[in-house]
């Protein structure tokens, strides 16, 4: 079917089909540049975060180059195993060990003390001037690993114990010599900010069970939150990223996993910074669409308000007078050019009017008023719901119940709507009824019906439309709203000379009282009642065959109702032909 539009609905229309791909295309690409600042963004924190932690190891590596000499030092050695030294000496050598260690602990760029253990003597030597040899402390934080801390005396931190080659490292109390190194939290804190500086992260080092290494200018955003969101990620020896929202802003989520010091450097970074002025573009761009719609739109109303309604108007009120309402005036409410033409309109409508109205118009409605006011009754509803089934079986994908049923809907509409003929074969009335009974057939699998008719009554002539509102009184009134499937039989016979049409169903049915009461309304005279369906068809029936027609109501052997037309079978097969 062919949609005519008007002009404003073209212009809308237009307008539409500029701005839509323009949107979509500028949406495409904002999505795409987002999608790719942030892969980058992705790939720039992981870069950063696995050269930091290479960086790092490599700086805590370097204290075992201070280790592994003090292992076996001339002096340190002299100092473990020659007893025999006068105190003099074992001060001299103690000085020229401290000195050495201080050495090497200065060489770091961080905050350490190095101590050396001789559980032997029960004596230490550490940087830290402070310290004083504690075997039950060396015992609890033995460790030949990074392991940290939080309960050391000068501060939290990591610390590690280097032995000599050769000693079993599960019992302390064997061993001779060891060289400890305590890196101490703040130092790490320091490496965070400058980590941090210039860049809007907040990394911070995270292991179960421990407290946060954070720098010292974090968010206040909750890292308990990060670490619950991140589970089973932080939990084993992996690394990679996350995106997740927190109180209504995205974060990227990078992690990183260290296994020198087994912790997790983790780092999040609010994305709505870097990819919020492009999200705020985007938003811009689709607000000045829309104005550009509303102008559009607006300029369009205008247009068809002083011009296509006046328009339509026109045309509107040519197509009354020539459906032969010459009562119809158009509206002169506009102040423009069409104003002159509208008020010329109505004195032409006028006085065609005056001219046929007493002389046309009473033979023009007696003529069609019979059949227009049947057709009146078919209800919009049996279209719309027949336009369901199309919609909903389109969907379905059942093409063939599609085309089936716009098939019988053509036909149905083509046969209502012929004002040409108003006598049509008995065969062709019963074709349209078994189009409007498989129409609801498709639409009611249940549904079943028979339809008989004798070749001798093939060519006899009957108004139009005169079994079609019986057929539809029995599937509204007597099948509707049944539970069990609905059943119609139409049967044509002749007997002594008299045509006999029935139709029966097996629906509610009716009682004496209902019965009594629908044959006293089929007597009422023409003009004096509005009528039913069923009074419209004895009407017609009376007036096409004469007095001798009649109909008769009767319960169905069905179950629901039976109702029979009857007439004198006469030569009408040319009758209704010049009507």
């Amino acid at each position: 079917m062919r949609i005519k539009l008007n002009i404003f609905q073209k212009m809308v229309v237009l307008l539409l089909i500029l701005l839509i791909p323009v949107q979509a295309l500028y949406y495409y690409s904002m999505n795409k540049s987002i999608t790719i600042i942030q892969e980058e963004l992705i790939k720039s924190s992981l870069n950063r975060m696995e050269l930091f932690m290479a960086q790092l190891d490599a700086s805590i590596e370097k204290f075992e180059l201070i280790s592994a000499p003090m292992l076996i030092d001339s002096n340190v050695l002299e100092y473990l195993y020659n007893f025999k030294m006068s105190d003099y000496s074992q001060m001299k050598t103690r000085l020229l060990i401290q000195e050495k260690l201080s050495l090497a602990s200065v060489s770091g760029n961080w905050r350490n003390d190095v101590t050396v253990y001789f559980p032997q003597r029960g004596e230490a030597i550490s940087t830290s001037p402070s310290y004083e040899y504690d075997h039950e402390e060396l015992v609890n934080r033995f460790s030949l690993g990074w392991s940290y801390s939080e309960d050391l005396s000068i501060g939290s931190g990591f610390t590690r114990t280097y032995i000599t080659t050769g000693h079993k490292s599960a019992n302390p109390d064997d061993l001779n010599l060891a060289v400890r190194i305590n890196l101490y939290k703040w130092s790490f804190e320091n490496l965070l900010d400058t980590y941090k500086s210039g860049h809007s992260d907040n990394p911070f080092f995270y292991k179960a069970g421990y407290e946060y290494i954070t720098s010292r200018s974090a968010e206040s955003l909750k890292l308990d939150d990060i670490v619950a969101e991140l589970g089973d990620k932080v939990n084993g020896q992996t690394s990679g990223f996350l995106i997740h929202t927190f109180d209504g802003k995205r974060y990227l989520i990078t992690y990183y996993y260290s296994n020198l010091l087994d912790w997790h450097l983790i780092d999040f970074v609010p994305l709505d910074q870097i990819i919020g002025p492009i999200v705020q573009q985007r938003v811009l761009f689709s607000a000045s669409s829309i104005i550009l719609l509303i102008t559009g739109i607006a300029a369009a109303s205008v247009l068809y308000w002083n011009v296509q309604r006046p328009i339509f108007h026109l045309i509107r009120g040519v197509q009354r007078i020539k459906r032969g309402d010459y009562a119809y005036r158009l509206p002169t409410k506009s102040n423009n050019e069409f104003a002159f033409l509208m008020e010329n309109f109505n004195e032409m409508a006028e006085q065609i009017q005056d001219l046929i109205e007493n002389v046309l118009q009473s033979r023009i409605h007696a003529r069609d008023a019979t059949l227009k006011q049947l057709q009146a009754q078919i209800h919009p509803h049996f279209l719309y719901n027949s336009l369901g089934f199309i919609i909903n079986m389109t969907k379905m994908g059942k093409d063939r119940a599609v085309i089936d049923m716009a098939h019988h809907l053509a036909d149905y509409y083509r046969y209502t709507t012929r004002m040409d003929n108003q006598g049509v074969r008995i065969s062709e009335e019963l074709a349209f009824v078994r189009i409007h009974l498989e129409i609801l057939r498709l639409r009611n699998e249940t549904l079943t019906y028979s339809i008989e008719l004798p070749d001798t009554l093939a060519e006899q002539r009957i108004p139009r439309l005169l079994i079609q509102p019986i057929v539809e009184n029995a599937l509204v009134h007597g099948l509707e709203n049944v539970d069990y499937p609905g059943q119609v039989e139409i049967k044509a016979s002749v007997k002594d000379g008299l045509v006999n049409l029935v139709v029966e169903d097996n629906g509610k049915g009716m009682d004496k009282e209902q019965l009594d009461q629908l044959l006293m309304n089929l007597r009422i005279p023409a003009g004096d009642y509005a009528g039913c369906g069923l009074w419209n068809v004895y009407q017609r029936l009376q007036g096409y065959y004469g007095a001798d027609a009649k109909i008769e109501v009767s319960p169905s052997r069905l179950g629901g109702l039976a109702v029979r037309l009857v007439w004198r079978l006469e030569n009408v097969k040319d009758k209704g032909k010049g009507e």
